[in-house]
């Protein structure tokens, strides 16, 4: 399975190319902190981690069943996580690691 994470350009967000979706503000995955305002960069992604874990104990929880969606897509075709910050550290990291968490929770309950 191949997940990356790709800088968006304004040009491609209404018509991404296969396997490229958009993750930052204001879809479901979209980080709620923000630079400067809520801390910095390693800080809001921190917070980011924090506030997606919660999502993700949440049965049927938006974020939850992006996450689903988005890993059954990465499980036909390579994905691409598509956000403003990238290549800087970026909250899409953290929404690859949870895909990643995901994908092993299945195999070992397979």
């Amino acid at each position: 399975m191949e997940i990356t994470i790709g800088k968006a350009r304004r040009s491609r967000l209404s018509d991404p190319l296969p396997g490229q979706v958009y993750v930052g503000r204001p879809s479901p995955l979209g980080n709620p902190f923000q630079l400067g305002r809520d801390g910095s960069r390693a800080e809001v992604i921190c917070r980011y981690r924090h506030w997606l874990w919660a999502q993700l104990q949440v049965p049927g929880s938006l974020q939850r069943r992006d996450l689903e969606r988005l890993l059954a897509q990465a499980q036909v075709g390579p994905l691409e996580l598509q956000c403003w910050c990238a290549p800087l550290s970026c909250h899409a990291e953290v929404i690859r690691s949870a895909l990643l968490w995901l994908e092993a929770q299945r195999r070992v309950a397979a």
